[in-house]
């Protein structure tokens, strides 16, 4: 069945392209010819660096790459991504056994990498779909940001499994020239199908067994990464053994015990001494503690569609009401009424 999300509007302000993403681009508009100069003018800045990119931005980076490269530079830049172009999602596809298993990391994952739109995939006996719903509809670009998207996918899937995807449909709702139509077809080795009612690939269900032979299992550890990368960029001003006692929280929750003991021997200190040191600079650890879940809890309901049990878990509360109860207490309302609150917001 199609995973229910509550995606941003292209045209909200806060809706963003993640840099990893936006990077493929930058790197795929100056392969065809793009100067720096005329880059930077177009995004509003002289590099993309690590932050974020606005979906406007990233359109209009789009458009210019488009005029400068062709018809056919939407389907070149999808062919142009790797794992590492979709940030921490795509990171976490290399920790899955299958194809199958990656594609439903897509739909859990997808609103950490972009909000130019949202995948739903439904599987019809013998046949998987996999439809795109483009965010970006209304703007000149839709179509070659579907081609893009379309592409990067079948790029991806085919680095993952080691073998080439073909003998499938791929269907637009935009439509083409027959020059580029037969490009694509040729590149993409599928029955494309133009002005459909969605972007959509149909493909055998046998595909989604698909070993990943590289798959690394080791999800949570890579998950908890992500979690310290987002407590240090929202905690910068975190020096000493606050930062250190925030690192070893985040590396600890969702695969052990977050006490103070087992904090205070990753950092070879008695409890009594990481006591005292944090008496020092006048923090509590229950407050740490409380404060890196919460600001994790905030994240992973508003950026993400993982169930709140796994939130749960991966925050290292032993059962669901636990985190429901803590959660009602920071935050003043339960986990399922806050993520409801933010899509309705946005």
């Amino acid at each position: 069945m199609p995973l229910t999300d509550c995606s941003i509007p292209a045209a909200a302000p806060s809706a963003r392209v993640v840099a990893p993403y936006a990077h493929t681009l930058w790197d795929a508009a100056r392969a065809q010819g793009l100067d720096d100069a005329l880059l930077m003018a177009t995004l509003g800045r002289t590099a993309i660096g690590d932050d974020d990119v606005s979906v406007a931005a990233y359109l209009d980076l789009l458009r210019a790459a488009r005029e400068q490269g062709g018809p056919l530079f939407g389907w070149r830049l999808g062919q142009c991504v790797k794992p590492t172009s979709y940030g921490v999602n795509g990171i976490l596809l290399l920790a899955c056994p299958t194809l199958g298993d990656a594609l439903q990391q897509v739909l859990r994952f997808e609103s950490l990498v972009h909000d130019l739109g949202r995948s739903s995939f439904t599987r019809h006996a013998d046949r998987v779909v996999y439809a795109w719903r483009n965010d970006c509809a209304v703007h000149p670009m839709a179509g070659v940001l579907a081609e893009s998207v379309f592409s990067g996918i079948q790029t991806c899937a085919q680095w993952l499994i080691g073998k080439p995807l073909i003998d499938f449909d791929l269907e637009f709702t935009h439509v083409t020239d027959a020059a580029t139509s037969a490009r694509i077809g040729q590149w993409s080795g599928a029955r494309v199908r133009w002005g459909a009612a969605e972007n959509r690939a149909v493909f055998p269900a046998s595909v989604l067994a698909c070993p990943i032979p590289q798959a690394n299992k080791a999800l949570l550890p890579l998950l908890q990464q992500h979690a310290e990368a987002l407590l240090q960029a929202r905690y910068p001003q975190d020096v000493g053994i606050v930062a250190q006692v925030r690192q070893s929280i985040s590396g600890r929750l969702g695969s052990g015990s977050v006490k103070l003991a087992g904090v205070a021997s990753d950092l070879h200190l008695s409890t009594r001494t990481l006591q005292r040191r944090l008496a020092d600079v006048g923090v509590a650890y229950q407050t740490l503690l409380d404060s890196s879940r919460h600001e994790l809890a905030r994240h992973y309901l508003s950026n993400s569609a993982m169930p709140v049990a796994e939130v749960a878990y991966l925050l290292g509360f032993q059962d669901t009401p636990a985190f429901h109860h803590a959660f009602k207490g920071w935050q003043g309302q339960g986990p399922g009424q806050y993520r409801m609150s933010v899509c309705q917001k946005v």
